[in-house]
């Protein structure tokens, strides 16, 4: 979202700076010359000739602020983060009010993991941008600390920024997404409520809509679309994957609509297994809804929820006649157009309904199906029966980790004396200084701990080959990264929750073979891990077992999948064309 959503903002700092060398008046001619060419080679991607633009354009104007912006945006595309840093900094030293630039060296070193910098960069544009006049400045930097706090265990501090944000502009709608989304993940928050602001969310952003021309024929083909920012190796795509790749074409046609700007051979293995691809990253509402409807989309399927990227006001203007939500999302949209949600009775058990818009659809097994990125998983004999010490793990964000789930664990270490706690993709500074001292506080000393921040797939698959069992996070569960794990062979003990995001867990080890790993409370969640943990023997076993049957199990099986989820589509297309009074085919 930070990346897309940057251009707008660029564009903005182009027309300020080139105000400002008009203002300057020293060699006007040629500046203008090399600002318009350095902006067209980085709208073209061609960041590298657009710095030496700006660096021309520097020799003529030394003392323009914007223009060492401008340079620190282009330097940071092409991967020079320490220049990028440097040229913020120049423009910062010569305009310390110029809030472009603290914003951007705030992004920058938020992708480098100096957090704490970041936020007083952030806080230092925010007080310098206007609602009206910075819009899109000032809608990413609240966006874009709010999603720092939360990434660094703040939720209640992420919450609080987006009210802030929200009291001065309520409806704008990624504000209020990001908002949603730290609400489905906060421990101890009232349901009720958080689905009260997801209906309010809904109602700001529904809008009237014109009729649907589709053919109402039961029958014949449906054409679908799929609309998201993930079409590349983010973690859904391996879950979009199966669904595009074992269609029946015959009877099903595909166009994914793709919300993001990144292009990677995931990408192109998505734009390759569907009939037809449209890039949507530009498009406002209204021209994407007249695009969905010309392509006479029968049922649209968003991938998103309120996540980074997504176009949920697109489907506030109902531009196909089903509408479908589906895999990208814990909860809701909020939107009464949203039609249906697919999920299962493991995630959502009968009786679940009232906490959805939309009609909630079922999958026979689970909602999931995974699609590896290597076609046999490695070997992965555990741990333990060579260092002679159980390394438990958590591989999943560091947002999904709070003090009391922290406490569970430590409790977990003390049960199984010399094990150790693997934690991977907790970045430094504030995060894991915070469960530093959770644990400190159970007892739990730093030479029973190894903590790393994201690490590259190599390095990633090799933490696994150090972990014996992994720890699924509570309320909020791991999703793509239990598939993973799973599928690198190491198991999963989950804690069984009230709602989606607390019951992935259930669904994907009900689905592999491993519901002896599902606990009902937080007793029987350290008693499964620890008991597993003091019995190398069984946990061996548990290992081989899972190795043998997780391939033929429902969540690597993609034709079978498919074939169940295609019998929805067919199922609530039905329905649709016989509320359209004609007769089925």
């Amino acid at each position: 979202m930070v990346h897309a959503s940057n251009r707008c903002a660029r564009r903005g700092m182009l027309k300020k700076l080139v105000q400002a060398v008009l203002r300057r008046g020293a060699g006007p001619d040629r500046l203008l010359l090399c600002i318009t060419r350095a902006a067209g080679h980085a709208a073209a991607g061609e960041h590298a000739a657009a710095v030496e633009l700006y660096r021309e354009s520097l020799e003529l104007q030394p003392q323009n602020a914007r223009l060492w912006c401008n340079l620190g945006a282009e330097l940071d595309a092409i991967g020079q983060a320490g220049e990028a840093e440097l040229a913020y900094r120049r423009a910062l030293e010569l305009d310390p009010g110029l809030a472009q630039a603290w914003y951007n060296l705030g992004r920058l070193q938020q992708e480098r993991g100096r957090e704490s910098e970041a936020e007083t960069c952030y806080r230092s544009a925010l007080t310098l941008l206007d609602a009206e006049r910075d819009r899109e400045s000032w809608q990413l930097a609240y966006s874009n600390l709010g999603l720092l706090l939360h990434k660094q265990g703040r939720p209640r501090d992420a919450v609080s920024l987006y009210r802030q944000a929200l009291a001065t502009d309520p409806a704008d709608p990624g504000l209020r997404s990001n908002l949603l989304f730290v609400l489905t993940t906060m421990p101890d928050i009232d349901a009720d409520e958080v689905l009260r602001e997801h209906r309010a969310w809904g109602r700001l952003h529904a809008r009237a809509h014109a009729p649907h021309a589709n053919p109402p024929d039961a029958e014949r083909r449906i054409r679908l679309g799929y609309v998201s920012a993930d079409f590349y190796g983010h973690p859904l795509a391996f879950h979009v994957l199966p669904l595009l790749a074992h269609r029946d074409r015959a009877r099903t046609e595909v166009v994914c609509y793709y919300n993001g700007a990144r292009q990677d051979r995931m990408t192109a293995r998505l734009r390759q297994s569907a009939d037809r691809w449209r890039d949507i990253g530009r498009l406002n509402d209204a021209e994407a809804d007249a695009l969905v409807r010309e392509d006479g989309i029968d049922i649209l399927v968003d991938l998103s929820g309120h996540t980074a990227g997504n176009r949920l006001p697109l489907f506030g203007r109902k531009p196909a006649p089903i509408q479908v939500t589906f895999l990208g999302y814990a909860n809701t949209t909020g939107l009464d157009c949203m039609d249906y949600r697919i999920t299962d009775a493991y995630a959502d058990p009968p009786g679940t309904e009232a906490r959805y818009v939309e009609e909630i659809l079922r999958m026979p097994h689970s909602l999931w199906c995974y699609e590896p990125q290597r076609a046999v998983a490695p070997e992965n004999p555990a741990p333990v029966l060579e260092n002679g010490y159980v390394t438990f793990a958590s591989f999943n964000a560091a947002y999904k980790l709070n003090q009391a789930l922290i406490e569970v664990w430590a409790r977990i270490l003390h049960a199984v004396p010399d094990s150790r706690l693997l934690l991977v993709n907790l970045p430094a500074g504030a995060a894991r200084e915070r469960v530093l001292a959770w644990l400190g506080g159970e007892g739990i000393g730093s030479d029973r701990l190894e903590m790393h921040a994201h690490l590259p797939t190599h390095e990633f698959w090799a933490a696994h080959r150090r972990a014996d069992i992994a720890l699924d996070p509570f309320p909020c569960n791991g999703g793509a990264t239990t598939c993973e794990s799973l599928w690198l062979g190491v198991p999963v003990v989950t804690l069984a929750g009230r709602s989606f995001v607390g019951r992935a867990g259930v669904s994907l080890l009900s689905n592999c073979g491993l519901a002896q790993l599902i606990a009902a409370s937080t007793e029987e969640y350290v008693a499964v891990a620890a008991g597993l943990g003091r019995d190398p023997g069984r946990l061996a076993r548990v290992r081989l077992m899972l190795r043998e049957t997780l391939p033929t199990s429902p969540l690597l099986d993609g034709p079978a999948y498919t074939q169940a989820l295609e019998t929805h589509y067919r199922q609530i297309w039905r329905r649709w064309c016989s509320s359209q009074g004609q007769p089925r085919a």
